[in-house]
């Protein structure tokens, strides 16, 4: 089956398609059409901007059998200040109801996220999804323990990151660890894929986004995804595979506050050539 399906009978043979083809496998016949270069089903990756791009709908990727898509309506995109507000106004969640985050929400805002770009559309990204609440209990207790191993032996990571004061609030009922969030979610990749770490950080950067009209909240969970890399007991709650990395963690539940208003910033520091 060819890598992109071209339905010449609604073709206008305007070449966009072949203009935006970022590994240069689209051009164009005596007749004006779209053909493939040759070795194109090689180094096509798949990513579907010709069929995007089209006016017409006049392209399809033959190599995926969901070769039908979502035509974008108008008016889609947002307004500046739309986009400034969805931004500037998300919040970083720490103290959240006890009600859980139905499955199919977060299956959505999962499925959203998928979109996220990644190097030649590699997609490496996987999901892990904690929704048991006990779980990310334990993973939170592992990450004590394993911060306690740390300190014992006198590591400059423990000291860099003052797991001391973390393990000692801890111990009078304070979790800073998983913020008593009712669901972690997690993304994970090969190790050896070098697109991995920064595929799956935009990934997770979309699912928090993806969140917000679910009206659920999301917090990075920074200190259990080194435990989830580092510690064998933490790893076993998850059971990702060793070969293997956890490139993001997000604490995800409803909040228990709204907030109302845009905190400051630092002014950007812009160095322009």
């Amino acid at each position: 089956m060819s890598v992109v399906i071209v339905d010449k009978s609604i073709c206008r043979k305007d070449g966009i398609c072949a203009r935006v083809c970022p590994v240069g496998v689209i051009t164009m016949d005596e007749q004006g059409f779209p053909i493939l270069a040759e070795g194109a089903e090689d180094r096509c990756i798949k990513c579907g901007h010709c069929a995007a791009v089209c006016p017409h709908m006049a392209l399809s990727l033959g190599s995926d059998p969901r070769s039908e898509r979502l035509k974008l309506p108008a008016g889609w995109n947002l307004s500046i200040s739309q986009v400034e507000y969805l931004l500037k106004g998300r919040r970083s969640i720490r103290v959240f109801k006890e009600d859980p985050v139905e499955r199919a929400a977060i299956e959505d805002m999962i499925d959203i996220a998928r979109y996220a770009p990644s190097g030649i559309n590699r997609q490496p990204v996987r999901w892990v999804v904690v929704h048991d609440t006990d779980k990310v209990r334990q993973i939170a207790r592992e990450t004590i323990a394993w911060m306690k191993a740390l300190l014992k032996e006198g590591s400059p990571m423990a000291a860099s990151f003052k797991f001391g004061d973390l393990v000692a609030g801890w111990e009078k009922g304070k979790d800073f660890i998983c913020r008593q969030a009712p669901h972690m979610v997690l993304t994970y990749a090969l190790n050896d894929d070098v697109t991995a770490p920064v595929a799956c950080t935009i990934a997770g950067a979309y699912f928090e986004l993806a969140a917000l009209p679910h009206g659920v909240g999301t917090c990075w969970a920074g200190y259990a995804q080194m435990a989830l890399n580092r510690w064998p007991a933490a790893q076993e709650i998850v059971n990702i595979s060793k070969k293997c990395g956890c490139f993001s963690a997000f604490l995800v539940g409803y909040p228990r506050f709204n907030y109302v208003g845009i905190p400051a910033r630092n002014d950007p520091k812009i160095t322009w050539r």
